[in-house]
């Protein structure tokens, strides 16, 4: 198999600027095993919350047919094989087992799946292996089918497959091989899609590498299912060097009357759909595309739906409103709601939109905790970022990180591209980047600027930039410690409306030390938002991809003092604890006057003190989050990012 298809599986779906889409390369490359070796815990790892991300929570149905596992061993008449791995080498089936914890031997160690907490794991579940205690991955991929007997399905009108599960995958997309498949013949079957987000990546549950846990899969089966006497369900799962998939409490019910849900909502500044999360003030257009998609996963009618977007500043003050109207939609159909309402002048700040939706039968809603979504955004005056990292509402962000360590087979300049459309003629100065924690010092950056349009005519016109930094930005520890680097351009640049992208070329130190940028996969971008260019041997004119759907941490910048102070380190400043519940400790080995400035994540200034030797400052006014210190001595600086709990 073309490993292609492991991480970035989708081609140039959306061709910005009238360009066309670059077609898929027939080299390879995959996630470099040498980083996790043996897959156990490491500095990459970035914890989040775990969360179902459909918003859903376990309810009470009137299933018509339940399988709890509960019987000792694998239901009788249920088939169980393995199709791709051969004879000589350990299969992977699926197995009945009633220890939460058995599922240990094939965690790799990460806490998030050492345990299976389904409510009902500890009377009995099932659960896939892929890991297989391997210590390097097998020689060919497993395709581990289990299928039911036959389930009765007649008189219902609609069917809901509902499970409690967990999934970890390593190598494999469970967008693309994870399946739950239906039949009513055993021969023809249809796909549904059980964890439509989990891809593999650094691990940042429920979307990247490990599911929640469990997770409750709703799946609308009624297309096949609904008035079948015959129907069989299976359990697809191609794998090459997974972790797991458990199962439990399988239920087969109508489905519920009424549950409507708001699946996304989103807020553009180009119409586009790329949704950044600082905008310039100078590239505020007149008009904010917001909207949202809604599904009804019930089984009546949904009439006269109203979805309301508000906008409101940092304050709670309301700054903009609209509301979108649908005045049917029947079971199992989505709708987009898409509204372009003026655009008033914004101060700089945070802003926040609120999405919520009614509709004649929603006070019978099955779950109303899904009927809304927020989306924040930031207006600056030098930071024009497509991540909104540290403005997303709390417990929503999910990271990875991305770099030259990424790919076994090219870890030389391996370009991150974002996009950026610019409305108003601007000036740039530099590119702000923040780092991914597995950033090693000695590694290096280069910056440069494309023009949209020419890459995606001519891929190798990545090596054409109309500006860049001529030198590289070599990762020093103050670099790493902050988290955070700006990088300047040889001189400022003007930029004409248009589309560009701003690109990172990434670059191993001596001794293979490797950069990362961390990359915002709280939103779902365009396809094309990130790009990726990969420098394959020999290189042809099909090495560059779309993205992950995800932002890379790349910012562009009209701060004309980025990277000159932030490039010289300060030595003998210490800053702790870090964490801190708001009582900050700042102390220094020499006797000059320094200054402590506190920043939040749109630059601003919030508190600023002069001090000798060692102070102590207190945050505990500041809402939790993260921020960023920079100590000076008036010749030098450090900048220390800091976690406010």
């Amino acid at each position: 198999m073309d490993t292609m298809t492991k991480r970035y599986a989708l081609p140039l779906a959306l061709a910005l600027m009238g360009g066309p889409v670059v077609g898929q390369q027939n080299g390879s490359f995959s996630a470099r095993k040498a980083v996790h070796p043996g897959k156990t815990m490491s500095a990459t790892h970035i914890p989040t919350r775990l969360a179902d991300p459909a918003g859903r929570t376990p309810v009470e149905r009137a299933a018509f047919y339940t399988e709890d596992f509960s019987g000792g061993a694998l239901p009788a008449g249920w088939t169980n094989v393995d199709e791709l791995t051969p004879q000589t080498d350990d299969p992977v089936y699926f197995e009945w087992s009633d220890d939460p914890t058995a599922v240990d031997a094939a965690s790799g160690s990460f806490p998030e799946i050492g345990v299976f907490n389904a409510s009902g794991a500890s009377n009995g579940y099932i659960w896939a292996n892929s890991d297989r205690g391997l210590t390097t991955a097998p020689a060919s991929e497993h395709l581990t089918k289990l299928t039911t007997n036959a389930i009765d399905c007649s008189g219902q009108p609609t069917v809901m497959l509902s499970m409690q599960s967990t999934l970890g995958v390593f190598n494999n997309n469970a967008n693309q091989f994870c399946k739950v498949k239906v039949s009513t013949n055993g021969t023809d079957w249809t796909e549904f899609l059980p964890f439509p987000c989990l891809v593999a990546g650094d691990p940042t549950p429920p979307c990247s590498r490990f599911s929640a846990n469990p997770q409750e899969v709703l799946l609308n089966i009624t297309s096949v299912a609904a008035n079948q006497p015959t129907v069989f369900v299976q359990f697809e799962w191609q794998g090459d060097w997974e972790y797991y998939w458990a199962i439990d409490d399988l239920q087969l019910s109508p489905l519920p009357d009424h549950e409507i849900i708001m699946d996304l909502g989103y807020v553009s500044t180009t119409g586009n759909g790329e949704e950044y999360g600082r905008v310039l003030t100078t590239q505020l257009p007149a008009t904010l595309n917001v909207g949202a998609v809604v599904i009804n996963f019930g089984a009546a009618t949904q009439t006269n739906i109203i979805v309301d977007h508000v906008v409101t500043d940092e304050d709670g003050n309301e700054v903009l409103s609209d509301t979108a109207g649908v005045s049917m939609l029947a079971s199992s159909d989505t709708v987009t709601t898409d509204k372009d309402p003026d655009l008033p002048e914004l101060a700089t700040g945070l802003y926040t939109v609120d999405y919520s939706l009614t509709s004649d039968q929603v006070a019978q809603d099955l779950d109303p905790t899904n009927n809304s979504k927020v989306r924040t955004f930031a207006v600056t005056q030098d930071t024009y970022s497509l991540d909104g990292i540290g403005l997303h509402p709390e417990g929503t962000e999910t990271l990875e990180q991305i770099g030259s360590g990424s790919f076994a087979d090219n870890t030389e300049n391996v370009k991150l591209l974002n996009y950026y459309e610019i409305y108003n003629t601007l000036t740039v100065t530099g590119v702000e980047i923040a780092l991914g924690p597995a950033t090693e010092t000695g590694s290096s950056i280069f910056i440069s600027i494309l023009d949209t349009a020419d890459v995606l005519a001519t891929p190798s016109v990545v090596n054409e930039p109309l500006t860049q930094s001529s030198d590289p930005h070599v990762i020093t520890a103050a670099d790493s410690i902050a988290g955070v680097v700006g990088i300047p351009f040889d001189a400022p640049f003007s930029l004409s409306p248009g589309g560009y992208f701003v690109v990172a070329s990434l670059f191993q130190g001596d001794g293979e030390a490797d950069v990362f940028v961390l990359d915002d996969t709280t939103i779902p971008q365009p396809n094309i938002a990130s790009a990726l260019w990969i420098p394959f041997d020999p290189p042809t004119n099909q090495n560059l991809y779309g993205g992950n759907g995800t932002a890379w941490a790349i910012r562009l910048s009209t701060n004309t003092g980025i990277g000159v102070e932030e490039n010289h380190e300060l030595d003998a400043v210490s800053i702790y604890p870090n964490p801190t519940n708001g009582i900050l400790h700042i102390s220094t080995t020499t006797n000059e006057t320094y200054t402590a400035e506190v920043m939040n994540m749109l630059g601003e200034s919030l508190l600023t003190m002069k001090f000798t030797g060692m102070t102590t400052l207190d945050l505990e006014r500041f809402a939790d989050g993260i921020y960023n210190v920079r100590i000076s001595n008036g010749t030098s600086a450090t900048v220390r990012r800091v976690t406010l709990n």
